[in-house]
């Protein structure tokens, strides 16, 4: 998802959201949008190796028409970039919807809880935020997922930001998306930026601007770098940068090792029943054995991976 964006459905009237068919301003920044989101997760922990074929014996029935949209829509957006070896630790918004106030209909919230179940793994988490801020007498609910080995290295290289609020490498994915959500704005802004996966530059910049309006009271001028996904060559996986600034070793490492993910999806993709639960499951595994474990990326970027022991879906 876009650098200081946050996803919402196409309605009520007036929210962003992210298509390949609204402006730009739109459709990338998350920071417009100014919200705090205090909400509730199902911190399930993953069972140790030995016990795995047992808790997929176990777990519930997943509705697999229902898990295999959600998958597709992660893998063909900038979830993807997540999914596969985790560029992005966090990526939310391919699943959108409200939650009434008033008279508050969970039903499709848990319904889709329960169909991420089997992208709660040793490796991944995936699971629905509702936030806190009322629009319209609703609030807004996303499908997230998350990378754990590379969140718990992302709190651990920006540690001197994310320790002061007690979240250590250990923590439960859900208990760090809680806290950054309940974050000052500012820190808020530079939490979910760095849990984006986007460039340190990139996030000390849109902190910087987020307050600071432009000429006229217009948000500050800035350019646009855009990331491909298969659904979107633009607006998906974004960020801001100043308008003159050129491209950054940073940037240049984050095309260099994004495009060979998107090029290996598109071949993978190609091949696939889409509709196919069990196939979409594959070619995560597939995903993750090429790319999740490499260390380095080439002058040409091609991944260097190492092996990786086979990825087990698993409920809870």
């Amino acid at each position: 998802m876009p650098f200081a964006a946050r996803e919402f459905p196409a309605e009520p009237a007036g929210r962003l959201r992210h298509t390949a068919d609204v402006v730009p301003l739109r459709t990338v920044w998350w920071f417009w949008l100014l919200v705090a989101a205090p909400w509730a997760c199902t911190p399930v922990a993953s069972p140790p190796a030995v016990e795995r074929m047992a808790a997929v014996a176990a777990a519930p029935a997943v509705d697999a028409e229902r898990a295999a949209k959600l998958l597709l829509a992660a893998l063909d957006g900038e979830a993807l970039y997540t999914l596969a070896d985790g560029t992005k630790p966090v990526s939310e918004g391919f699943w959108h919807g409200w939650v009434r106030v008033d008279a508050p209909d969970l039903a499709e919230v848990e319904a889709v809880r329960a169909a991420l179940a089997p992208l709660r793994t040793d490796d991944l988490y995936a699971d629905v935020t509702v936030f806190d801020a009322v629009h319209d007498g609703k609030r807004a609910a996303q499908a997230f997922v998350i990378d754990r080995r590379a969140l718990a290295a992302a709190l651990t290289r920006h540690a001197v930001f994310f320790a002061p609020y007690g979240l250590a490498p250990s923590a439960h994915p859900c208990e760090v998306m809680a806290v950054v959500e309940r974050m000052p704005k500012l820190d808020r802004h530079r939490g979910h930026g760095l849990l984006f996966g986007y460039p340190v530059h990139a996030v000390d910049f849109f902190v910087a601007v987020a307050d600071t309006p432009g000429e006229g009271g217009k948000p500050a001028q800035r350019r646009f770098v855009q990331i491909p996904t298969f659904a979107s060559p633009t607006g998906r996986f974004v960020y801001a940068v100043p308008p003159d600034a050129p491209d950054r070793p940073e940037d240049q490492a984050l095309r260099a090792r994004t495009e060979p993910v998107l090029a290996r999806w598109r071949e993978l993709r190609a091949g696939l029943d889409v509709g196919d639960l069990a196939a979409l499951r594959a070619a995560v595994a597939t995903l993750r054995r090429e790319f999740a474990e490499r260390v380095a990326v080439g002058v040409a970027g091609k991944p260097r991976a190492v092996a990786l022991r086979p990825l087990a879906f698993a409920g809870g």
